[in-house]
């Protein structure tokens, strides 16, 4: 069962739809697909991405002649937190519902393991892996100096004692984004949690 995430007020303004990552089926990356529609990205946190040496690809960009000039912040503030995209070598083309939980679900594993085995979830994720790919990987920048849907999710699961793993989607209405109160609306008939920002820095708060 999916969440779904509205950032704030004034950012973004957007809802993604959200599933822990280590109890998705190829049935929840249809789910993403269809119901919300946006680009379906896996996330964790930059401890966890740190074992596997991932570094954010703005990062990345900025230190090359040419395409630093490529490096801009978004009209929302802060930078991005793609790092990179990938594909499970057990993959055909990497972009089918199966293909993509494939990857997810390798990636879920990778980052379990590096809590206990940081040396052998590295060693899994350069043999286990190709990029570029379908999947891209978010990695949760310092929630100080940006707050977005994917630091959000790794706080909220922070709370709920889970794996610092997610895999997310903007919701989309038609040419836009779809609204807060549709968001809201759908979470309601379909019967999924809607949470806030707000609300999760507010629970953060008290950790």
């Amino acid at each position: 069962m999916p969440i779904l995430i509205y950032d704030f007020d004034g950012r973004e303004e957007e809802t993604d739809m959200v599933f822990y990552a280590g109890s998705i089926s190829w049935k929840s990356v249809y789910t993403l697909r269809k119901e919300a529609g946006g680009l379906i990205c896996y996330a964790t946190s930059k401890a966890e991405a740190g074992v596997l040496n991932l570094d954010f690809i703005s990062e990345g960009l900025s230190r090359h002649p040419i395409y630093c000039k490529l490096v801009k912040r978004p009209k929302y503030g802060d930078y991005p937190a793609f790092s990179l995209w990938v594909n499970h070598i057990g993959t055909n083309t990497g972009i089918s519902d199966y293909d993509r939980y494939l990857t997810i679900h390798g990636l879920h594993k990778v980052v379990a393991l590096s809590k206990v085995k940081p040396e052998e979830a590295r060693q899994e994720f350069y043999d286990n892996f190709m990029s570029p790919g379908h999947v891209p990987i978010l990695v949760a920048r310092d929630p100080r100096v940006r707050k977005g849907h994917t630091e959000l999710t790794m706080m909220l699961f922070r709370r709920l004692g889970l794996e610092s793993s997610a895999v997310l989607a903007e919701m989309l209405d038609e040419k836009v984004s779809l609204s807060k109160d549709k968001a809201m609306k759908l979470a309601e008939n379909l019967g999924f949690e809607f949470i806030e920002g707000k609300e999760i820095l507010k629970e953060a708060m008290v950790l």
